[in-house]
């Protein structure tokens, strides 16, 4: 197995997003989303949201001219799989970044390894109120 390829490299990288995304690091965000990234959020209510780079880059810089501070870090790691150049992680996270409301998200994220670093493909966000189990 190649040394980019292991669970810890795959928390690293996840570990990088987590920091860059809740600083609202846009241009960080740039070279962590892949070119055809996608990312769906189920909200509580079960309205689906879709953005792709350009949009979801969009969101962040939203709330960073806002005036929003740093997100909640909070993450509980599930699972990580690793199936050649694509990697599958699945944890949950607590932050307002989604709706403006500190919710509970529930993620599956698809990373790639291309360009020698591994890049967010796909997210796929399930938002909870903090209160729901």
């Amino acid at each position: 197995m190649k040394a980019t390829h292991t669970k810890q490299a795959i928390r690293e990288a996840m570990d990088h997003l987590i920091d860059r995304a809740t600083n609202f690091d846009i241009e960080a965000l740039d070279t962590i989303y892949h070119e055809d990234f996608h990312t769906t959020l189920i909200m509580p209510d079960s309205t689906v949201q879709t953005f792709n780079k350009i949009e979801f880059k969009a969101h962040f810089a939203k709330q960073a001219e806002e005036g929003k501070t740093q997100l909640n870090t909070w993450a509980e790691w599930h699972d990580y799989h690793i199936l050649g150049d694509s990697a599958v992680c699945v944890l949950s996270r607590k932050h307002s970044g989604m709706n403006g409301e500190e919710m509970k998200l529930l993620c599956n994220i698809e990373l790639r390894f291309e360009d020698g670093r591994w890049q967010v493909l796909r997210e796929q966000i399930f938002l909870r109120p903090l209160t729901e189990a």
